[in-house]
């Protein structure tokens, strides 16, 4: 084998990874969910509820989520709310604290643990066999546990995601309302075909039972699915429980947020690496590999790709199209970003979305590979 033709294979071997990724997997999913559609068996359920909310310094937003909460149309009698202080050094408690009268629990952690064992020591003081995990910046839709808890009506459904909405932000928030689309729409594929391998870390429901062997350091959205799916369960999406948060348009914020959510996944999915294996878990090992493995490996595909391309440019015509494409994309980022105006116009704004999460990507692999784990890191402030 020459190797000319090596470097074709990776070439055109970098390329499909690419596209399944994006596209690929998605309309494999369509096909699906097209053949062989599962729909829960949703009913007027109205069982005890749990909605516990996680809180560290969130003085801002936490009157705002508590009124956000006295809005809700489930039977109040029915619904338990407890916040979780997660060591707060602000006014966050106190304001809590002003709403015990209205039924409000606080739940004051002493020091500071991070969200996921704060959500784990809610867990412990809930009273109810559903529990519902909401942020404190995220205000939910006015039916939004209604519509969310009425999946469990159904004995297959384990654990319920809402549904991400963006309620404003700046130029740079419509390339993440992109993002965020996108990713519904894959959600929602995957919920119709067969089972979510992650839901919205804002908010999401899951019967009690699955939470019995609660890891406080670990990423609830992403192990939940898996302990659901590994116990005979599904997960599943209810597009009409919505959960609207603002997008800040601070680059750097967003990108440290990214970053820890990439670095969270990768812990998930290394602890729980026998979910990969298709034999025992069969098409949600590939649903896993594509949706979370193959996306954070995007930035080695593209540096093959780049390569190859610049390597077989004078052998043929695709070849030196690819190379000038990504040539012209990537510059078209880099302009985006140096002149903030430009991001205003879609031929800047995905280029630089694209390149921005690719590059949050390349440094939450430096993180995880150096153990680093952003157990308590400071929330990303709405």
């Amino acid at each position: 084998m020459s190797a000319e033709l090596i470097i074709q294979i990776v070439f055109w071997g970098s390329f499909s990874l690419i596209f399944w990724t994006y596209f690929g997997y998605m309309f494999t999913l369509k096909v699906i969910s097209m053949l062989r559609r599962k729909k829960a068996r949703k009913g007027e359920y109205f069982p005890e509820v749990s909605l516990i909310i996680t809180a560290f310094n969130e003085e801002k937003n936490i009157r705002r989520k508590i009124e956000n909460c006295f809005s809700l149309a489930y039977p109040k009698e029915k619904l338990e709310i407890i916040v979780v202080s997660d060591g707060s050094t602000d006014n966050t408690e106190d304001i809590v604290r002003s709403f015990e009268d209205r039924g409000i629990r606080l739940l004051a952690l002493p020091e500071r643990k991070g969200k996921h064992f704060g959500q784990g020591e809610g867990i412990e003081s809930a009273k109810s066999e559903y529990l519902v995990f909401s942020d404190a910046s995220t205000l939910l839709s006015s039916n939004a546990i209604e519509n969310i808890i009425r999946n469990f009506a159904d004995p297959k459904i384990g654990c319920v995601s809402g549904r991400d909405e963006i309620k404003s932000g700046g130029v740079s928030s419509e390339g993440e309302g992109i993002y965020v689309n996108y990713e519904m729409k894959l959600r929602s594929l995957e919920s119709a075909s067969n089972s979510l391998v992650g839901v919205s870390g804002s908010f999401f429901a899951v019967r009690r039972q699955l939470c019995q062997n609660w890891i406080g350091d670990l990423s609830s959205d992403f192990y939940l699915p898996i302990i659901t799916y590994m116990n005979g369960y599904r997960t599943v999406l209810e597009d009409t429980a919505v959960g609207y948060y603002e997008f800040l348009d601070e680059q750097h914020n967003e990108f440290m947020r990214k970053i820890r959510t990439i670095v969270h996944g990768m812990e998930v999915l290394l602890r729980f690496k026998e979910i990969l294996n298709p034999f025992k878990y069969g098409f949600f090992s590939m649903q896993m590999i594509s949706h979370k493995l193959s996306r954070w490996l995007i930035p080695l595909y593209l540096v093959f790709l780049f390569w190859t391309s610049l390597l077989l440019i004078d052998t043929a015509g695709v070849f030196a199209f690819a190379f000038y494409a990504q040539i012209a994309f990537y510059i078209l980022a880099l302009a985006g970003y140096m002149i903030a105006d430009l991001k205003r116009y879609f031929i800047f704004r995905i280029p630089v979305f694209f390149v921005m999460v690719n590059c949050s990507i390349i440094v939450a692999w430096h993180n995880f590979l150096l153990g680093n784990k952003f157990i308590t890191w400071e929330p990303t402030r709405r």
